[in-house]
């Protein structure tokens, strides 16, 4: 896209590089916060003199990304940023985060093609401890819409295969679970999840980025889905937590309902796999093909 406007034209010669790392310790503050970025009541995630301390939301690897999502020596394409949207997640978990634990985070571009709403970027993220041991492994995979790639589709790693599962995806959901977006669900997430992008909290951002209106951040629908999975699923007890994916696909405005949606829950050898979906308000799959793999 030529002149002023717009995303412009973004580079394949990134591809291959990494990020900043970046360390972050999971203090009782940031873990109590990711919490209530998402209005999760769980008490797991409160109670810091329960035995073993408090549980971490899984969600809290968004936090950890963005703060990592930086190239040393690269600026920030300030004309492409506001067009971001997230748009798929592969999240696979080793062990449970520890409450209390220093965590880096580096993340490494490993795709970038064209496709027909702009350009397609997979940054595959390590989320290690204190030794080394790795804890997490983020795909965080983006689109920057209207935007051109200005040369052929790159990439250097593959994905990683989705769960052997087949979901009854027409047949009745296990359950259904009804969560209210409040108004203000851009900035909470924004401020207690510590990841800022204006197009979730100001409506003329938003709109001059070519968006009907203010949108919640695509982690925060995941990890509003996946809270509702670990309720339902797995006891309420995060740490059972191996690996969530999903596509985003339609836009979740303020101040709506949203409905998540659970397909099938298979067990295999005391591995659990959930399929689920999310739909927004006018019946839109705001999250497709999702799906959560724990300890069953």
């Amino acid at each position: 896209m030529s002149g002023t406007t717009g995303p412009g034209t973004i580079t394949t010669t990134e591809v291959g590089t990494h990020t900043v790392a970046t360390t972050t310790l999971l203090d009782t503050r940031l873990v109590m916060a990711y919490a209530t970025s998402i209005n999760d009541e769980n008490e797991a995630y409160f109670d810091d003199t329960r035995a073993g301390g408090l549980n971490v939301h899984p969600g809290i690897v968004f936090s950890l990304q963005w703060k990592s999502r930086f190239r040393p020596g690269q600026p920030t394409n300030k004309r492409a940023a506001p067009f971001g949207v997230h748009a798929h997640t592969d999240l696979r978990i080793v062990r449970p985060f520890q409450s209390g634990e220093a965590v880096t985070t580096q993340g490494r571009l490993v795709a970038r093609q064209q496709i027909p709403p702009g350009v397609y970027s997979v940054e595959r993220y390590t989320l290690s401890d204190t030794h080394g041991g790795v804890i997490a492994i983020l795909d965080y995979n983006g689109i920057t819409r209207g935007a051109t790639l200005d040369g052929d589709d790159v990439r250097v790693e593959d994905d990683v295969p989705e769960p052997d599962f087949t979901p009854n995806i027409g047949g009745q959901p296990e359950w259904t679970h009804e969560v209210h977006i409040p108004l203000h669900a851009g900035q909470q997430y924004t401020e207690c999840a510590r990841i800022y992008n204006p197009i979730h909290t100001e409506r003329s951002i938003a709109l001059a980025a070519g968006l009907p209106d203010i949108i919640l951040h695509g982690s925060a629908t995941k990890a509003i889905a996946l809270s509702s999975v670990v309720d339902h699923c797995f006891d309420g007890d995060p740490r059972c937590i191996t690996r969530l994916g999903g596509q985003l696909r339609a836009m979740v405005f303020m101040n709506t309902d949203i409905l998540v949606v659970c397909h099938q829950v298979n067990d295999n050898d005391g591995e659990r796999v959930v399929r689920f979906s999310v739909l927004n308000e006018s019946g839109q799959s705001a999250i497709d093909g999702g799906f959560v793999v724990g300890r069953a």
